[in-house]
């Protein structure tokens, strides 16, 4: 708990270890990726490369870099840390001493969810997020590659199974297969949700029926659907309009691939023909989500009965309804927001922890910035999202007693 409020992270993330695929991924897939290795032979970082290809376009585009403000930001913070224009706000301040020296390891993770105030956390990959962000992979290597991920991501929860949940990595580029792993991973590794990217895929976005089928079986299997960004992808049309310059692009990709998201769900549908469908715009803050609203309601009277007739609710009242959508905790526009969407439609995203978050700031950020029940309903907004209940809540807390007494005891 966070000074006495239960307190749901929407959206915390891990740092797979650089061995993940040597150890999870499928023999029969195993040549078409490389990793580096040390002068011992061993595997230091996450430095996948896929079909000849790095697993993100960042190494790629990013022609000048500048030293890393730590040394020990090098390696296990998130990669923009060590190769970008500027430096992590979190590098050089030593509050991810304590993960590093773990290597970033499950229990590291139960620290920083104790050091936030978390109940429950669910969780996020990293190096991951760009595993499969290119148009045109072969969807049986996509799939194999979600699979190690899932496998190793279940693995990493079972240390504190009623406390840390994960959300699945599923396959896009065959729709067909991203519904095989999403019921695997739901029903055998206990997925909580699936998380995806918002760019377009092989040409299909997301109002297109391509993608009924994992619509209909998040509705089926009752978990929700998490849109997560980051910067890097190959298939983000960030990169042909700012290039190099990272900057540009982690402002425009977080913010602007969310909205183009919502304006194709509402105006295309899904929330209509799948109203159990459950939603979270993660990493994204949300201070533009009733803007959107308001514009898509705009139009209602030009473009609804003739392009849109099927819809019968309104924008705000399918968000509403069927939405969360995520802050950091220290935007002077929570309080305004949540005026306007609703407090219990907004959730939190730690983001620890990659070299933009305030870890392990967040929570208090969010006590400061508005009422204490404001702030109650946000951290709770991901018990919404992710639909726990009583009972989960009640693990948590003896998984989480336990472990006090298991520290007292030395």
């Amino acid at each position: 708990m966070k000074d006495g409020l239960r307190f749901v992270d929407s959206d915390m993330h891990i740092q797979e270890p650089g061995d993940l695929l040597e150890k999870y991924l499928d023999p029969d897939f195993k040549h078409r990726v490389t990793w580096a290795v040390d002068g011992k032979g061993k595997i230091s970082r996450r430095t996948w490369t896929i079909d000849g290809l790095p697993s993100g376009a960042d190494s790629e585009l990013q022609q000048h870099r500048k030293k890393a403000a730590s040394s020990k930001a090098t390696g296990p913070i998130m990669g923009a840390a060590t190769g970008v224009l500027s430096a992590s706000r979190i590098a050089d301040t030593g509050r991810l001493d304590f993960a590093i020296e773990r290597g970033y390891d499950e229990e590291a993770q139960i620290m920083g969810m104790e050091m936030e105030g978390i109940d429950i956390g669910v969780l996020f990959p990293t190096g991951g997020l760009g595993l499969l962000a290119r148009d045109n992979m072969d969807p049986h290597l996509s799939h194999a590659l979600s699979r190690a991920y899932n496998d190793w991501i279940h693995d990493f929860c079972q240390h504190r199974p009623e406390r840390m949940k994960f959300a699945a990595m599923l396959p896009l580029h065959d729709v067909n297969l991203a519904c095989h792993e999403l019921k695997r991973a739901v029903e055998e590794l206990g997925a909580v949700a699936s998380f995806i990217r918002p760019n377009m895929v092989n040409g299909h976005f997301w109002h297109s029926n391509y993608w009924d089928p994992l619509y209909s079986l998040h509705e089926e299997l009752d978990v929700s659907w998490c849109f997560h960004e980051g910067t890097g992808a190959w298939n983000s049309h960030m990169n042909d309009l700012y290039g190099e310059n990272r900057f540009y692009r982690h402002v425009a990709s977080h913010w602007i691939e969310m909205q183009q998201a919502l304006i194709a769900m509402i105006i295309g549908g899904v929330y209509e023909f799948h109203p159990k469908l459950r939603v979270g715009y993660l990493e994204a803050q949300n201070s533009w989500v009733p803007g959107i609203l308001t514009r898509i309601e705009w139009d209602y009277a030009n473009y609804r009965d003739s392009h849109a007739p099927y819809l019968s609710l309104t924008p705000k009242e399918y968000f509403q309804r069927n939405c969360w959508a995520a802050v950091e905790g220290s935007e002077p526009e929570i309080a305004g927001t949540a005026e306007l969407i609703g407090a219990d439609r907004m959730c939190i995203s730690t983001d620890y922890p990659h070299f933009d978050s305030n870890f392990p700031n967040v929570s208090s950020n969010l006590l400061s910035n508005v009422s204490r029940e404001t702030a109650a309903a946000i951290f709770m907004g991901g018990a919404g999202l992710y639909k726990f209940d009583e009972e989960d809540f009640r693990k948590a807390q003896a998984a989480a007693e336990a472990d006090q007494k298991r520290q007292a005891t030395g």
